[in-house]
């Protein structure tokens, strides 16, 4: 029995041979190692063609194929690392959500959803790896946001200082169309590392000064996060961009090209494409107004609450004051007691059919019934004036402008945080 036993195994392991010497297999490759995941060759090649692709349909030069792996596959290692760390931190994004995403993209581009898949699966993508992309996507930039925006701290006394250098250069609404080269240098390289980039870097600034294209110089020589869509920031105001960037960029003409700047993560190169726009002061109208509300409920019904609030109307026609009706009769407790005085408010705070009859008011005129999800309403405006926003809505935009910049910047500092962490080893490509 065992001699049949060892028979048949040998018999078996002779098959094997024979099918893997008569129909060799192409076995996938690992390209690198990222922690505990790994890229592989499949992949590097799979989003180099979709790149390629797209850097053809831009009609631009195309890079040497190695120059492009070893973009793409940077740009997987990141990928990898903010995915893993998505991963321990429990970031999921079901079906339900990525189909409603993949939903917006096709309207971006004025498609059905079935139109939008025909054409990634005439494109030659893969319609199921496409959502998978789209779903890493998602994960990746929720996983960016919550990381970065905890290690933001915006502080009075910047956004004092940012609002009074808007009110100097009244720049606030410019927006620039930037380009961006950047040549990677570690902030511990050795002096001659440093020069030896520095050096790479004036003649790529030579070049452009000389009419060199902007994007194909891009794709070929910038490590940036965008070099591979020809270094095109697009249209950035001075809220979107590092501090680094922003105290050059406004010192720029059209078509004209930055001096090398150094950061954190290198030198970085910009090219001024255009700008437009200006500054533009806050005006807005306030309304000054008050409400009765009655709501249905489980004991009152929808009639009921509308002849309620028909009742207190003729009520208030008949000579009595609206502000005893409200702390009697109103259902919103936020006002009742102050009479239904709602203050003064600014355009778009209301739901739709309350901002819609209370604009159409004269002032101390009363309102016919109104009816929004909360119950029936009756309106009277008491007062109307413009206010001047353009401080507050310069606070509230020097804040965003900081967190924006300090995003940027914290970004990339997290970033070079997880590659420094992590143990990647990297195969050179074929």
């Amino acid at each position: 029995m065992k001699k049949n036993l060892k028979k048949i195994l040998a018999l078996l392991v002779l098959a094997n041979i024979t099918v893997a010497i008569s129909a060799p297999q192409i076995l996938d490759r690992i390209i690198a190692i990222v922690d505990e995941d790994v890229v592989l060759e499949s992949e590097l090649v799979r989003r180099s063609n979709t790149i390629l692709r797209k850097i053809k349909e831009r009609k631009q030069a195309l890079p040497s194929i190695k120059t492009l792996r070893k973009q793409v596959l940077e740009r997987l290692i990141i990928e990898s690392l903010k995915l893993q760390t998505a991963k321990r931190m429990g970031v999921r994004i079901g079906d339900r959500e990525l189909s409603a995403t993949l939903e917006k993209i096709a309207q971006g581009e004025k498609l059905s959803l079935s139109q939008y898949k025909t054409k990634v699966e005439k494109s030659g993508e893969s319609w199921t790896l496409f959502r998978e992309d789209v779903r890493k996507e998602i994960k990746v930039s929720r996983v960016t946001n919550g990381m970065v925006q905890r290690r933001i701290q915006v502080s009075e006394k910047e956004v004092d200082n940012l609002v009074e250098q808007i009110n100097k250069e009244g720049d606030i609404q410019t927006q620039y169309h930037l380009g961006h080269i950047l040549i990677a240098l570690s902030e511990n390289a050795s002096p001659e590392l440093i020069e030896n980039k520095r050096k790479k870097a004036e003649t790529i600034i030579k070049y452009l000064r000389e009419g060199a294209n902007f994007e194909e110089v891009a794709i070929t020589h910038s490590d940036g996060q965008n070099s591979l869509e020809g270094g095109d920031m697009g249209w950035r105001s001075i809220s979107q961009l590092p501090t680094l960037f922003a105290s050059v960029v406004k010192n720029l003409s059209a078509n004209e090209v930055s001096e090398p700047l150094r950061s954190a993560s290198g030198l970085h190169i910009l090219f001024l494409k255009e700008k437009k726009g200006g500054f533009e002061a806050q005006v807005v109208v306030q309304t000054h107004v008050r409400h009765i509300l009655v709501s249905p409920s489980a004991i009152t019904s929808d009639k009921q609450a509308l002849d309620k609030i028909n009742l207190t109307r003729d009520r208030i026609l008949a000579g009595e004051k609206f502000e005893d009706l409200a702390i009697e009769i109103s259902d919103d407790k936020s006002n009742a007691s102050q009479g239904g005085d709602m203050s003064w408010v600014d355009p778009g705070v209301f739901v739709a059919e309350f901002s819609k009859a209370m604009n159409a008011l004269s002032i101390n005129e009363l309102s016919q019934p109104v009816k929004t999800q909360f119950g029936w309403h009756l309106i009277e405006v008491l007062a109307r004036r413009d206010q001047d926003q353009t401080e507050e809505k310069k606070r509230t935009r020097a804040y965003r402008i900081l967190s924006n910049r300090k995003f940027e910047e914290e970004s990339l500092s997290w970033v070079n945080e997880l590659k420094h962490k992590a143990h990647i080893k990297t195969y050179e490509a074929d």
